[in-house]
């Protein structure tokens, strides 16, 4: 099979809206994760997706995307007070950019995007970035509908404490047979 170009014009209608489908998936998960959707985030993954965060010096583990959804829901929880309340403190902003469709195949594609993480506060500095990252998975459709099936997050830096990262991190990387991040926050 010839590979396409990323540039040509996929003018088949099936592709065109498949391609629409997936990029508004991620677009939705990135916003479900901001605004504390968990809900709406979750639905972004099949029932049987695997979940993985990697930073260097630690790969991370493969996580059913239950055990995920557990560990996550009180950072979630977090989120929405957050957007409850804006003068609350600092926040996180999760933004997916550049997303790359690299397979379409029918009811199975292969994507890749950046992380950039950014920290806002109420009031003080401007955001900045606190993390960068790529993001790359795979998806199903399944009656009509584009889901995760395997995602994996690969930062480029290690976080500097506990506060900066969600439940997941400890799941993933700290629990990584070679991984050696620790807590580096103020005691």
């Amino acid at each position: 099979m010839t590979r396409l170009h990323p540039g040509a014009v996929d003018t088949d209608p099936e592709s065109v809206s498949n391609r629409q489908a997936i990029i508004n998936l991620l677009a939705a998960y990135g916003h479900f994760a901001n605004v504390g959707d968990m809900e709406g985030w979750s639905d972004c993954f099949t029932r049987d997706a695997t979940y993985r965060i990697s930073c260097p010096g630690a790969p991370g583990e493969p996580l059913p995307i239950a055990q995920v959804i557990a560990a996550e829901t009180p950072q979630f929880a977090a989120y929405r007070r957050m957007m409850a309340d804006p003068m609350s403190g600092e926040r996180k902003i999760y933004c997916l950019v550049n997303p790359y469709i690299t397979r379409l195949n029918g009811a199975e594609a292969s994507v890749i995007c950046q992380l950039v993480q950014l920290r806002a506060a109420p009031e003080g500095p401007q955001p900045r970035i606190q993390l960068t990252g790529t993001y790359q998975g795979d998806l199903v459709r399944q009656d009509g509908v584009w889901r995760l099936r395997r995602w994996e997050v690969n930062t480029t830096r290690k976080p500097e404490s506990v506060s900066e990262v969600p439940a997941t991190w400890w799941l993933n990387v700290a629990a990584s047979p070679d991984g050696d991040w620790r807590d580096r926050s103020p005691v």
